[in-house]
């Protein structure tokens, strides 16, 4: 009996035993002791699968400033407006729609010839005017002679003295007449104020134009913005100067651009502020240039996050879809991803792949 409750005790201290020990693995396994060893396990076994240049990348969550991209379209700081300033037939028009002018080119052509009529029939009468003005005058000095000597009066005086104002008047009003004349002619050659590039045209040749109708639009394309409407709890903490990412979509086109105006109106549909982000001054990009009306994303702060970030060089691209290759369950396969901006040689996935996941990149 001694021996039975002994081997008894014994069974019971090794039961304790195993059961402490058991609770310590247990204790151990859910402080995440082992966690490292799987994981590096699991790693070492991924790396032995790759071809020759290949790399492995952990996913993670990155703390990271979140970024709003709101659409915009890109303007000129610097657009005007061509119009007549006379009513005439329109002879000639030199440029069309994207032609680059200077400031002083001739632009368009009217007809003139009313205009140059009436130049020459006012120099003809100021012509005559002045003739009249030097009689006048030679009229007045010898009756003043006269008056000197008794052969005539004051009364006769004073009537050429009168005879000579009214002569300079006639002059005056005629001299202006004719620089009113002239510059009436110069308008009929209508020059560029600018330099820049013409964006579009309103008439053709035989059309009449009339004062104030629009003929071209010019802008000038070294003075190029992006205009962005902006959620107004976003624009109150935008600042003057302040650097921001623009993305131009049909250049594949990434600048950084400067808040240059917020316009102090909140758009009460929308509850947007028009926010005007200044470029760089660059007219092409490539062989291909940068045009006013373009569609452009302009990245707003929008506070502190988490980004799931993965190499650039392990996303390929097929049309509109994105995705990389990962390694799970023990073997390869290829996942849709949507990605955003890029961070830095980095790409942030908004969807398909979640912290810890192995993602391989190519060379």
């Amino acid at each position: 009996m001694s021996i039975l409750n002994t081997l008894s005790n014994y069974r019971r201290i090794i039961e304790a035993g195993l059961g402490l020990v058991a609770l310590a693995l247990i204790v151990a396994w859910l402080s995440g002791a082992f966690e490292d060893r799987i994981a590096s396990q699991r790693l070492d076994l991924a790396k032995q699968q790759l071809a020759a240049g290949e790399e492995l990348y952990e996913t993670s969550l990155t703390p990271s400033q979140l970024t709003e991209w709101n659409p915009g379209a890109i303007a000129s700081a610097r657009q005007t407006t061509v119009a007549a300033r006379v009513l005439a037939r329109i002879t000639d028009i030199h440029v069309v729609a994207g032609d680059s002018v200077t400031a002083g080119q001739e632009l368009v052509r009217l007809d003139d010839r009313d205009f140059v009529a009436r130049v020459a029939q006012t120099t003809e009468a100021l012509n005559a005017a002045k003739s009249q003005q030097d009689l006048a005058a030679r009229e007045k000095a010898r009756v003043e002679e006269l008056v000197t000597t008794g052969a005539s009066t004051v009364q006769r005086l004073d009537q050429v003295s009168n005879v000579l104002r009214v002569a300079n008047a006639e002059v005056l009003r005629l001299e202006q007449v004719l620089d009113e004349a002239r510059t009436a002619l110069s308008h009929t050659r209508i020059l560029s104020p600018v330099s820049g590039r013409i964006v579009d045209r309103n008439a053709e040749p035989g059309e009449t134009a009339a004062p104030g109708r629009a003929l071209l639009y010019i802008y000038d394309p070294s003075v190029l913005r992006v205009e962005v409407p902006v959620r107004e709890n976003l624009a109150v903490q935008l600042k003057l100067g302040q650097a921001l990412g623009v993305r131009i979509e049909s250049l594949d086109l990434d600048l950084e651009g400067i808040v240059d105006e917020i316009v102090p109106f909140a758009e009460p549909g929308s509850r947007t502020l028009l926010v005007k982000i200044r470029l760089p001054q660059m007219q092409t990009w490539g062989d291909r240039d940068i045009l006013a009306g373009m569609f452009a994303r302009v990245g707003i702060p929008a506070g502190q996050g988490h980004s799931l970030l993965v190499p650039v060089a392990a996303v390929t691209r097929i049309g509109q879809l994105e995705y990389v290759t990962v390694w799970a369950n023990g073997t390869r396969e290829r996942r849709l991803i949507t990605t955003g901006n890029a961070i830095a040689g980095m790409l942030d996935v908004l969807s398909g792949l979640r912290p810890g996941d192995l993602v391989i990149v190519p060379e």
